[in-house]
């Protein structure tokens, strides 16, 4: 999408899709909290609609995650699940892996280092 580097305050989120080979990779930017959490909702919905075999969130650009980002993470792995989705992250930025290390979620979620290394499972 044109212009999702450039975060503003109206726009403190940028996502981009990439999908090839079956996968889909949204690649985040910004915060994930009360505000960009419902479009961020609408995203990941409407990529398990198309269902890839892989969808990997790319959360290295990630500067604040959130609760309210948290529990949308539960909410895509448990759809992801439903769907028989292989759901991957991309989350070993310190803004990302540590509310993931502090709520215990890091043993529910595949945790990858990089978008390669995620596609690759």
């Amino acid at each position: 999408m044109a212009g999702d580097d450039d975060l503003t305050a109206e726009d403190p989120l940028g996502v981009d899709v990439q999908r090839s080979n079956g996968a889909s990779v949204i690649r985040l930017a910004g915060e994930i909290d009360m505000l960009t959490t419902p479009a961020l909702r609408a995203k990941v919905n409407e990529e398990l609609q198309g269902k890839p075999t892989v969808l990997v969130l790319d959360m290295l650009s990630v500067e604040f995650l959130g609760s309210s980002g948290l529990a949308l993470l539960v909410e895509a792995l448990d759809e992801s699940r439903n769907r028989d989705v292989a759901l991957r992250l991309v989350a070993n930025s310190r803004p990302v892996s540590r509310p993931l290390q502090a709520t215990g979620l890091t043993d529910l979620f595949a945790l990858y280092p990089s978008v390669e290394a995620a596609l690759a499972g």
